[in-house]
């Protein structure tokens, strides 16, 4: 599987260690929260945790470096006003708080995310675009805003504004380094309960004690993998060279799309290609969706492929996030399954799965994200 995406050549030394810390010496062995998993909601847990001053965290990852999968290789789209038709209102409400959260932390953190501002147009077929939800755009008022763009016949747009984007890799680690004590290369091997808690957590670098522990590996891990149904699915993402045309705005819908960058080139993707389990990047199927852009930017056509990718991402069953605590014990949250929503919704999950191991309560905006066939406290 090719690893090197559009994003790996926009970060820092300093980011790129940040990434890859290894194994610290002294790992605390009784943390007040472990976190397993360190893609980035794994990250945003550990950093919301320590944010709220719940004492002293641990992160552990098992691959060599932070985020190897989704978490580092998908679009950065922070959007979730582009859920309003296609997902529950509870979940726009969390993507909406979580896109809030980003603009704070951003603003805390001197900037180290990056998180810089988009606008998107939705064009599809003018009759599917429903009245009165967003502002649509005929084709004279899309070339307005954006004169290199052709709106196909019988096509209109939806223009949704103060959305955000983000080099998934950047946040990554600025993630990292608010998250405590941090370790890659460290795997899960089980956990041991005892009361109605997890008492110790058995890893590939010796047992931890924790206060609380945080599951955060995309889908459930044993022993609790058999709980619902869940899979990775498999996606293909690609970018194209700086070209000439101008693009200031994020395009999506039925006729292809992309996003463009502020220092040039625009990202495509991601196609879902469930039930291919290779690690292979397949440019038969990548491919299309440069062609797709041309479709809407014709000064594309012929534009450069300058990356091409794939990652899997963690699908559970209903294709909403998980954030919830694991069934028979009081001190143990898994929070996963987000799907193709990890980026928008870290730093809202991490920020509930603090306020819940501190209060013991369900935070209220997370009742809805439940693990199938369980139910939050009210």
């Amino acid at each position: 599987m090719q690893r090197v995406t559009i994003w790996d050549e926009q970060v820092t030394t300093g980011e790129r260690a940040a990434l890859a810390p290894g194994r610290p010496e002294g790992l605390d062995r009784s943390p007040d929260v472990l976190v397993i998993g360190g893609g980035v909601i794994g990250l945003a847990a550990a950093a919301m945790c320590r944010r709220a001053g719940l004492g002293r965290i641990v992160l552990l990852e098992q691959s060599p470096r932070l985020v190897p999968g989704a978490s580092s290789g998908n679009g950065g789209a922070i959007a979730p006003d582009m859920h309003v038709l296609t997902d529950p209102a509870e979940f726009v409400a969390f993507g909406r708080r979580s896109r809030d959260l980003y603009r704070e932390l951003d603003a805390e953190w001197g900037g180290a995310i990056g998180a810089w501002a988009t606008r998107w147009l939705d064009i599809r077929p003018a009759e599917q675009i429903p009245a009165g939800v967003w502002r649509r755009l005929d084709a004279d008022e899309v070339r307005e805003l954006e004169p290199d763009v052709r709106v196909p016949d019988g096509a209109a747009a939806a223009l949704v504004e103060g959305q955000l984007a983000v080099n998934p890799q950047r946040l990554a680690a600025a993630l990292a380094r608010r998250a405590g004590q941090v370790a890659t290369g460290v795997g899960l091997l089980g956990v041991s309960e005892q009361g109605g808690r997890v008492c110790t957590v058995h890893t590939t670098a010796g047992d931890f004690s924790p206060g609380a522990l945080v599951v955060a590996t995309g889908l459930l891990p044993r022993p609790w993998h058999r709980l619902v149904p869940q899979r990775w699915i498999k996606g293909h993402m690609l970018a194209v060279a700086r070209g000439p045309w101008r693009l200031r705005s994020v395009l999506a819908g039925p006729f292809g799309g992309g996003t463009p960058l502020p220092w040039g080139g625009v990202v495509c993707g991601g196609t879902f290609d469930d039930g291919d389990t290779t690690r292979d990047v397949r440019p038969e199927v990548a491919d299309p969706m440069a062609a797709a852009l041309a479709t809407l930017v014709p000064a594309a056509a012929g534009a450069r492929i300058a990356h091409r990718w794939c990652c899997f991402r963690p699908y559970v069953e209903g294709r909403q996030p998980v954030i919830d605590r694991l069934p028979g014990v009081d001190n143990a949250w898994f929070a996963g399954g987000h799907f193709t929503t990890g980026i928008m919704m870290a730093p809202a999950t991490g920020a509930a799965l603090a306020e819940w191991i501190a209060t013991g309560a369900a935070p209220a905006d997370v009742r809805t994200f439940t693990l199938p066939g369980q139910r939050n406290p009210a």
